[in-house]
């Protein structure tokens, strides 16, 4: 595969393994299931072992990196602004590993952590990067036959929305639990305006 780059995603799956080492550091004083979902109130409702806490689920994620490298790797545009757009978004799941499996771990070793919160602000902050950078990208996925100008202009528009839902989530942190679940109701309707708003822009 030429198109794929090789270098960064060898750097960003060794970082989405490296917290093995964590739970390794950490196995003897671990229970044997752990839980790995919780739902809108912070309350754990699926549980898994150990063993797949500590080790599936870095390798897991170092999965779905590839597909993330591959997926943004396979596309044309390669302006420089567009290029610092696919970098952003190379980092998301190596990042989201590193905070999602310390909470994982540390909820499980009884530290307290308010779940809702923190998984608010995260997606919070991941929002805003987007969001920030989404605009100077002249690529929208999908819609590889558009011109520069409409590409800005889709692109404007959807990280403008997504700039704004990570500043709700992270105004929802405040309102727990209620401020995420409207977070996550607006998530609906903005993803149909934004579906809208593309076909009428590639359109014209």
């Amino acid at each position: 595969m030429k198109f794929f780059k090789w270098k960064i995603f060898l750097i960003t799956s060794a970082l989405c393994l490296l917290p093995i080492i964590f739970g390794l550091y950490l196995w003897n004083s671990l229970p044997e299931v752990m839980p790995i979902h919780f739902n809108i109130y912070g309350e754990p409702d699926n549980y898994a072992s150990k063993a797949f806490v500590v080790f599936g689920l870095p390798v897991l994620m170092m999965f779905f990196q590839l597909f993330c490298c591959a997926s943004v790797d396979y596309e044309s545009s390669n302006d420089v602004e567009s290029e610092k757009f696919k970098t952003v978004t190379k980092w998301i799941i190596p990042c989201l590993t590193a905070v999602l499996y310390t909470i994982t771990i540390g909820y499980a070793m009884g530290w307290e952590i308010d779940i809702t919160r923190t998984v608010c602000i995260v997606m919070g902050i991941l929002f805003i990067v987007l969001g920030y950078y989404l605009p100077k990208s002249t690529y929208v996925k999908n819609f590889n036959n558009l011109d520069i100008e409409k590409a800005k202009k889709i692109n404007k528009f959807t990280g403008f929305g997504i700039l704004v839902m990570g500043i709700l989530f992270l105004i929802g942190t405040f309102f727990v639990p209620i401020g995420p679940i409207i977070c996550l109701l607006l998530l609906i309707p903005y993803t149909i305006a934004t579906v809208i708003y593309s076909i009428i822009v590639s359109k014209k």
